[in-house]
């Protein structure tokens, strides 16, 4: 699946192509194909395979999915940032090399970093904080909820900015260090290029950030071409053209791979294809942290799962040993916790659904002959497809008529405007938070503001814990916010993923370059192997 929260900007999203039985089978072909170990480039160019098109300008302030955090991740810069090759939400310096909080959350001092230059030439300052916040809000796409509770930004000097929000926010910090965070853009370069839109139609194809790599190509659906900025102030890799080609089916993609066309791979391929380049000779298979998950959903709006003892019964179906083994492999575990590992301590954050069967095979007995169930997933997702499968082959042995389904991105992200439009379970295969917080975990699934509680099932005082748990930052208080929306029923968590990075044995720092926030790569942070 994309990212949390795109719910908010699905109208800007392409539907994901089908994912048949047929590309399913050519897929796998495609993992068996003779690989090529191809020599490192030598005219400077490295080609990252994406998968789809990236669905949306690659504008910060209005991209909110996945694959296309491969252009803005690499263009523009926050203020801080996770820490790259580390296994939990560790806070590091990006733009602003230090920080101070005061003791309520209210109010953010940053010292930011001197000598940045703007992709336009003009010098990064503190006014462009004030402005790329105001942006941010002003688009009020997918991610404004960052800036919502800004109340003001103060310049007292260049290199300072002072940030004073409306009411406490423990969490403020991972908000930026989100990789869907307020990006730091031009004031010069808005005003120039602000047109009708706040500079929107000019953002389609070039970009004003700070970053390692300029946008200098955009061919939408096709393939998107980036240039090292020459001022840049941070590392600089070999790598002076970054070309990313568009694969509309994973089988294509896989093959390019194989082929030596495509010399990196971030988390497309499917786990079907790990063994294809375990032991590669000509590829190194990395598995790599990150805050991503499968989870599965019940509709309580559908008559199936109207009752919590319905909803539990069907979570105590779920067989994630089998899963994890049968389908997800060596890049997943079967998850212990309700929040995404590692984001909350393990003593506080125990996942207590086990599975039992025999609770749906008792509860099957009651029903009525040739009661149906559909069990839903995303048509782009291989993954997911194989787990409804499998779970929905496990209930048509308790008695029950389930089948899987799949469904295109843009009506699964319509669901939570019309639960009753969903089908009765929902197995997202990959999905996380926007950042390492717990509340931009438990926000975003469980209360039916949050925008990826797909199905709309809400509990009031987990909402309640979860609003006042990060004014204060409460471990405690986030623990009791999992566990009573854990008994609605509503919501699993099935397995902690790891992010898969395919790449040419030549290609140097992968791990270096990989941050736990988002499923890419910084190419100024990669190198040739000598």
């Amino acid at each position: 699946m994309h990212h949390p929260l795109v719910k908010k900007s699905v109208g800007a999203l392409v539907a994901a192509l089908a994912v048949t039985t047929m590309i399913t089978l050519t897929a796998c072909s495609a993992g068996t194909a003779q690989q090529k170990a191809n020599p490192a480039p030598n005219d400077g160019t490295l080609t990252v395979g994406l998968l789809n098109d990236i669905g949306q300008p690659p504008d910060p302030d209005v991209y909110y999915a996945n694959n296309g955090l491969a252009i803005v991740l690499n263009a523009y810069e926050g203020l801080v940032q996770y820490k790259n090759d580390a296994e939990s939400g560790i806070l590091a310096p990006r733009l602003a090399e230090s920080w101070t909080v005061s003791k309520d959350n209210t109010v953010y001092t940053f010292k930011l970093r001197p000598g940045v230059k703007f992709h336009d030439g003009t010098p990064f300052t503190s006014e462009a904080v004030k402005v790329s916040f105001a942006r941010r809000l002003s688009i009020n796409g997918g991610a404004a909820y960052m800036v919502q509770g800004i109340k003001s930004v103060a310049t007292p000097d260049p290199l300072t900015a002072v940030v004073t929000l409306k009411a406490p926010n423990a969490a403020f910090l991972d908000y930026l260090a989100s990789p869907f965070s307020p990006k730091m853009e031009s004031p010069t370069g808005l005003a120039k290029n602000a047109g009708s839109d706040n500079a929107q139609t000019y953002l389609q194809t070039h970009d004003l950030g700070t970053g390692p790599y300029e946008l200098t190509a955009a061919q939408v659906g096709t393939k998107y071409t980036m240039t090292q900025f020459p001022g840049y102030w941070g590392t600089k890799s070999p790598f002076t053209t970054i070309q990313l080609p568009v694969f509309n089916d994973v089988s294509s993609l896989q093959l390019a791979i194989n082929h030596g066309d495509v010399s990196v791979s971030v988390a497309n391929l499917p786990s079907s294809s790990l063994s294809t380049y375990a032991n590669s000779k000509a590829f190194n298979s990395y598995m790599l942290p990150t805050f991503q998950a499968a989870l599965v959903f019940t509709n309580p709006s559908k008559p199936f799962f109207a009752t919590v003892a319905a909803r539990q019964a069907f979570l105590q179906s779920i067989d994630k040993q089998k899963l994890v083994t049968e389908v997800l492999g060596a890049r997943s575990t079967p998850a212990t916790t309700l929040y995404a590992k590692g984001v909350l301590p393990v003593d506080l954050n125990k996942q207590s659904m086990t599975y039992k069967p025999s609770v749906m095979a008792d509860y099957a007995k009651t029903l009525p002959k040739g009661t149906s169930l559909v069990i839903g997933y995303a048509s782009d997702s291989t993954n997911a497809q194989q787990m409804a499968n499998i779970v929905s082959a496990q209930l048509l042995a308790a008695g029950i008529h389930a089948t899987a389904q799949s469904y295109p991105t843009s009506q699964i992200f319509a669901w939570a405007s019309n639960p009753s439009k969903g089908p009765d379970a929902f197995i997202d295969g990959n999905n996380g938070p926007d950042g390492g917080n717990p509340y931009m975990w438990g926000h975003v699934f469980w209360d039916k503001t949050g925008g990826i509680n797909y199905f709309g099932c809400d509990d009031p005082s987990t909402d309640a814990d979860l609003n006042q748990a990060v004014q204060t930052g409460s471990n405690d208080l986030f623990a009791k916010a999992a566990k009573t929306y854990e008994s609605t029923g509503c919501y699993m968590t099935l397995s902690d993923n790891r992010d898969w990075v395919v790449s040419q044995k030549w290609l140097q720092g992968v791990p270096q370059a990989h941050n736990i926030g988002a499923n890419e790569l910084d190419y100024s942070k990669l190198s040739i192997k000598k």
